[in-house]
């Protein structure tokens, strides 16, 4: 389950910046998941949950905003959105892109994120 593993870097991560800030208690956490991300996020929000115990992040809300798949063609300079088929093998590998409309190689711009959008706190003096 890497959805544990990702829990554990992103609590990492979000204390460090809560206790440099000195902030008190953390109410949500927004994160982008790009289309191409292979996560399950109930297990990332349970997991979430788990490892935020007892830390200034117990009890805050995990949100998910997605992130679209956008393109570009190396060969035609093509931009945009690309559908690609949505079978069993894209959950547990990367789809293989091609340009809509020559067929050649494309870049991925958007689409792979796990990021922290924000990070919603209260500090010290809110609950005094």
């Amino acid at each position: 389950m890497h959805e544990y593993s990702i829990a554990e870097e992103l609590i990492d991560t979000l204390l460090d910046q809560v206790e440099e800030e000195d902030l008190r208690a953390t109410t949500r956490v927004q994160l982008q998941v790009g289309e191409l991300r292979i996560i399950s996020r109930e297990a990332l929000a349970q997991a979430f949950k788990i490892v935020t115990e007892d830390t200034l992040l117990e009890g805050a809300e995990l949100e998910f905003e997605d992130v679209q798949l956008y393109a570009s063609c190396r060969e035609c300079s093509f931009e945009g959105s690309v559908d690609y088929d949505e079978d069993l093998s894209t959950h547990f590998s990367v789809p293989i892109l091609s340009c809509p409309e020559c067929g050649g190689s494309l870049d991925i711009i958007r689409g792979n994120e796990l990021a922290v959008e924000s990070l919603t706190v209260s500090d010290e003096t809110a609950d005094e």
